[in-house]
């Protein structure tokens, strides 16, 4: 089930010590191993009165199979199917991205060399999906598309932020900008916390949160859903230049230690979001609320395909 989003308080994580107790994280496994994901996600705003709107929710089904070559983890991403409801049900690109029929992404590490299948994948399904032409427009815009490969780069960056002996409990923020593993140049980290560890699907799995500042790759998409669906008053509708989100995001991941293959992803976004009237200049901003997460499930012999 989704955790409700709650306030996030940086200082007070920030005072949190570290335990003794250790544990190695790595990133390899003996054989090529399968993964069923389902990404849950809300995407809500908040209206004049305070009230939370809930305009799109999304549900789509994948398979991730992990395998080694050397120093390189292999991930191929496998579309399976998608259930989402809502005003931009079909059309959220970041959302999209997990319906591209096949993803594959290598990397060392934290570090992506290479992301296949994407853009194609991407570009193919916006052409194929029946929408109204102004959204296949926006969608195929090619200024898109860095911003696609970058949340895909940040997906993996995320999951793979721990490396080697880390504490199983505690702030380790300071670790890892010694070992040179927070450096983003787009993204602001104010902190990072490992929970220690919960059972799921059968696996012992380290939890940690990144609480970060971000800002929104794609924030005509928020507007659009927030002063389209009729939910807010008619004069936003005309706030459409200038759009601008900024984030306070809390990314909990949930990791088996020994082979890196998660187990939960669960992402929290408060945003604030600006729009700027063309004619008169004015300004206006509305707050949103995004919850996704992603279950990965160990796919054993006789699942269906």
């Amino acid at each position: 089930m989704l955790k409700k989003i709650a306030a996030f308080s940086f200082p007070f994580l920030m005072l949190a010590g570290c335990s003794s107790d250790e544990v190695t994280v790595s990133y390899k496994v003996s054989e090529p191993t399968t993964v069923k994901v389902v990404e849950n996600g809300f995407f809500s705003t908040i209206d004049e009165q305070g009230e939370e709107r809930v305009g799109t929710e999304v549900k789509v089904f994948t398979e991730m199979t992990y395998s080694n070559a050397g120093d390189t983890i292999k991930a191929h991403r496998k579309y399976v199917m998608n259930d989402s409801r809502g005003y931009l049900k079909n059309y959220m690109p970041s959302e999209l991205a997990w319906r591209v029929q096949s993803v594959d992404l290598a990397a060392i590490d934290r570090e992506v060399l290479s992301i296949d299948g994407l853009l194609e994948g991407y570009d193919s399904l916006v052409e194929k999906t029946p929408m109204p032409k102004k959204w296949k427009e926006e969608l195929l815009n090619p200024e898109f598309k860095p911003h696609l490969k970058r949340l895909e780069k940040q997906r993996w960056e995320m999951e793979h932020l721990l490396s080697g002996t880390v504490p199983t409990k505690g702030n380790i923020t300071q670790l890892l900008k010694d070992q040179g593993r927070l450096n983003y140049a787009l993204i602001k980290i104010d902190s990072v916390v490992v929970k220690g560890f919960e059972n799921r699907d059968h696996r012992r799995c380290l939890d940690y949160v990144v609480y970060m500042q971000d800002t929104e790759h794609f924030p005509y998409y928020i507007w659009e859903q927030h002063v389209n669906s009729n939910i807010v008053p008619e004069k936003y509708k005309h706030y459409n230049t200038g759009l601008k989100g900024e984030y306070i995001t809390a990314y909990e991941v949930m990791v088996e230690p020994k082979t890196g293959i998660p187990c939960i992803v669960h992402i929290s976004k408060q945003g604030t979001h600006t729009m700027v009237n063309p004619a008169t200049k004015d300004t206006a901003t509305f707050k949103s609320l995004i919850t996704l997460e992603q279950l990965y499930e160990l796919k054993k012999p006789g699942d269906e395909e």
